[in-house]
């Protein structure tokens, strides 16, 4: 019998797959984990205990059965300047900060939306500045824009120029009646980009030959905002407009016989959305155009604003470079198009395939140089897709696969990854509905799944990282995304929550919304600030004997923290749950469990792989990184409480956070592979550096 001591220092290849417990000769297996629940890992290596969610304030009533969950949505003006939008059936609301934004009588912001049910399910968005645009396929595209912290309002988009067209074009000509000319003018932004549509032509009778003498003077009403006007001419009624002067903030011009250019004419009014079957399910920004795509009536075609003018699909004739642009997908499946993002191109993804619109080369997009490439052909699901440095993240058609879309220089295109292969179980039987990226503090995307769970996955290509872990609560999340904080980015979930109510007609479970928000990773070793509870309040300030305002959680069973102390759990009455002895620095809320089993101990020997023989785990040793409170053993036996507080240590005075390593005392039989368990129930952070086995091996 041999004895061997094996250790393992990374845990960031994440939860693996069943179908690779025994492939010892896969790269990632010696730092995967058989199971990672409510733990992360970061791309150090470490495995990490989730924090607590803090509970934020009720969200919006939940609807009759059948109705659409809510949607939460980023708003994002600056690092300093983020809200979080709650979007549910025909309503909107705002939080920031620690709660709701109020009005100035104290009520919340409360905004009507024209999105229900499915149309709020499938609704994108993109923003510039304080504007969003959102579009779905069953209502017109609207435009939400903030006007002042309390002041939000949604309008309906309206496409065309924002100058007005001049009014009031008039035409006086001098000299002999001997050609027919038609005049049209245009309104031009003091900065030169926006143009409004043409006024109404005015027709004269003039010299055949315009000259100084024998002109045609045109004067027309000033426009407000407007800095400049554009001339263009017909010459006997042949119905095409061409260029012929500017006048500078001037209503007049005097056409002295310039020659129209042809090559350049007056902008013609177009609005492809105009009605049920025509209102796009996609929008994005690119090359300073905003875009739109998928359609009921034209599902593979694409729509790109003027130039600079986000609000205009109006184009000219002949067509310039700056006007709009329409380009539709030809393959030979007709697959709508899901979703649009900007990169080096814009990449188009449809229910069939992944592509690529751009200008020829290095050119710019414009209406007669529009190329379109198919890269990939996996098909993509509904969901909006995340961008993650060089990298763009989709989930694919059957909403389980993750892949990676990333720039490949050797064949100048773009492929795409499966990132799921390695923990596919995580997704059997369940889809993502929402996800978020959060880029500080480990670089985490968060999913949430159709059963209620959170599958998470921590990514930092350049390191080839790219692990996934499983995330449970008390309850059903449904939704999440994430705004920059002060400290990491914030990560906002919407759970629905059970609690217990007992009345005249006895006792009832009633299910609410709760919005909260995934607390921020504790540093340091203060174990009273310690948040690891969800739909969880804290209570800071003198010290008291009991804790109020836990209605959201009425009759529920509740995990407490006091000055870093594990309080006995209590059951919440009245909102309320009493402690044993007043506490200062006081966490309630919902406890939740997070398991660390690592992949089994395997090792090449002189006589082979350890694989199917007898072996014995002897002795464990974990080596941890400012956590309190821990339980570990082998797999189907007892698991043993691992002691923090020593003889030495001052009574009645909680311990500080542990840095350092920790004997585990194992029972562990003559037997196949042994699994070393590492579990944390209590309230308080858990940092695994590292684990430790030294194994006998048997025979046979």
């Amino acid at each position: 019998m041999s004895r061997i001591t094996l250790t393992r220092n990374s845990f960031n290849g994440g939860e693996l797959s069943p179908l690779l417990s025994s492939r010892i000769d896969q790269q990632r297996y010696t730092a995967g984990c058989r199971t990672l629940r409510n733990m992360t890992v970061y791309p150090h290596g470490a495995a990490v205990r989730r924090p607590g969610m803090r509970h934020m304030g009720t969200g919006l009533p939940l609807q009759p059965a059948g109705s659409a969950a809510v949607r939460l949505v980023p708003f994002v003006f600056s690092q300093e300047q983020a809200y979080v939008l709650e979007l549910g059936e025909g309503v909107m609301r705002v939080w920031k900060d620690d709660g709701l934004v109020v009005s100035a009588d104290g009520s919340p912001v409360c905004v009507e939306t024209p999105w229900k049910g499915d149309a709020l399910q499938s609704l994108q968005y993109c923003q510039s500045a304080d504007v969003m645009y959102l579009v779905c396929r069953q209502c017109a595209p609207r435009k939400l824009a903030r006007h002042a912290h309390d002041d939000w309002r949604i309008t309906l988009l309206e496409f065309g120029a924002g100058l007005p067209a001049p009014q009031g074009l008039t035409a006086a000509a001098g000299g002999a009646a001997e050609r027919e000319y038609a005049y049209v003018v245009t309104a031009v932004a003091p900065d030169g980009g926006e143009e409004s549509l043409p006024s109404e032509a005015v027709n004269v009778t003039a010299a055949a030959s315009l000259n100084v003498r024998d002109m045609v003077r045109l004067t027309w009403q000033p426009v407000e905002g407007a800095g400049a006007y554009c001339v263009y001419k017909s010459i006997a009624g042949g119905g095409s407009y061409g260029y012929i002067g500017k006048a500078a903030g001037v209503p007049a011009y005097e056409d002295r016989g310039a020659e129209p250019d042809f090559g350049q004419g007056p902008p013609e009014y177009r609005n492809p959305f105009d009605g049920e079957g025509r209102w796009p399910g996609c929008v994005q920004f690119y090359q300073q155009r905003l875009c739109f795509a998928g359609t009921d009536e034209k599902p593979q075609t694409i729509w790109c604003s003027q130039s600079a003018n986000y609000e205009s699909m109006n184009i000219s004739s002949p067509l310039r470079d700056d006007d709009a642009v329409t380009v539709t997908i030809a393959a030979d499946r007709v697959n709508r198009i899901r979703w649009m993002m900007p990169a080096r191109r814009l990449l188009v993804g449809t229910a069939g395939g992944e592509w690529q619109l751009s200008g020829s080369g290095d050119a710019p997009l414009t209406p007669v140089d529009a190329q379109l490439r198919r890269d990939t052909m996996h098909g993509s699901a509904g969901l909006m897709p995340l961008v993650i440095g060089q990298s763009i993240l989709f989930v694919q058609r059957d909403g389980r696969t993750v892949r990676e879309f990333r720039y490949a220089l050797e064949s100048d295109g773009y492929d795409a990854g499966d990132l799921t292969i390695l923990a596919e179980h995580l997704m059997r039987g369940r889809r993502i509905v929402s996800w978020c990226y959060q880029q500080s503090p480990a670089s985490v995307v968060w999913c949430a799944l159709s059963d209620g769970t959170l599958a998470a996955m921590t990514f930092l290509r350049e390191h080839e990282v790219v692990g996934w872990h499983r995330h449970d609560t008390d309850g059903f999340v449904e939704a999440v995304t994430a705004i920059p904080g002060d400290d990491g980015d914030e990560v906002w979930l919407s759970v629905r929550r059970v609690r217990v109510l007992h009345d005249e007609n006895g006792t009832r479970q009633e299910e609410v919304r709760s919005i909260e928000r995934l607390e921020t990773v504790l540093r340091g070793t203060d174990t009273a600030a310690a948040f690891y509870v969800d739909a969880g309040l804290s209570r800071v300030g003198e010290p008291v004997s009991a804790v109020r305002g836990l209605d959201h959680l009425e009759g529920r069973t509740v995990q407490i923290l006091c000055d870093g102390w594990v309080h006995p759990p209590r059951k919440v009455h009245g909102g309320t749950v009493e402690l044993d002895t007043p506490a200062g620095h006081v966490h309630v809320g919902l406890g939740y469990v997070s398991e660390l089993v690592p992949t089994a101990f395997e090792v090449m020997t002189g006589d082979g792989s350890s694989q199917g023989r007898r072996r014995r785990v002897t002795r464990v040793r974990v080596e941890l990184h400012e956590s309190m409170g821990l339980r570990a053993g082998a797999q189907g036996t007892v698991l043993s409480e691992v002691l923090f507080r020593m003889a030495s240590d001052k009574a009645g005075r909680a311990l500080p956070l542990f840095s350092g390593e920790k004997d585990i005392a194992v029972e562990s039989l003559h037997s196949g592979r042994t699994h070393i368990v590492l579990r944390q129930e209590d309230p308080l952070p858990l940092t695994v550096l590292a684990v430790t086995a030294q194994l006998e091996l048997g025979e046979w």
